[in-house]
């Protein structure tokens, strides 16, 4: 048996690489949570804006919160 316990030694240039790999992986992760960020702002200012359709011609359009009472569009207005 071997009583001997062999530990590697680690290179300077692994730890430079190791640290430029980390630097890469949190830029990627900090892009991409970013625009995950971007997309449900997005969604939620689209869910907030009311889709109705215009009693005369049928066409559907968006209306802010404050105007409750147009149910027609520009077109037929």
């Amino acid at each position: 048996m071997r009583n001997e316990i062999d530990i590697p030694i680690i290179k300077e240039e692994d730890i430079i690489a190791a640290n430029m790999r980390r630097d890469k992986y949190s830029i990627t992760r900090d892009v991409q949570a970013r625009e995950f960020n971007e997309a449900i702002v997005t969604r939620l200012l689209a869910e907030s804006e009311k889709r109705i359709k215009c009693e005369k011609c049928g066409k559907e359009f968006t209306i802010s919160s404050k105007e409750n009472d147009v149910l027609s569009c520009l077109e037929c207005r």
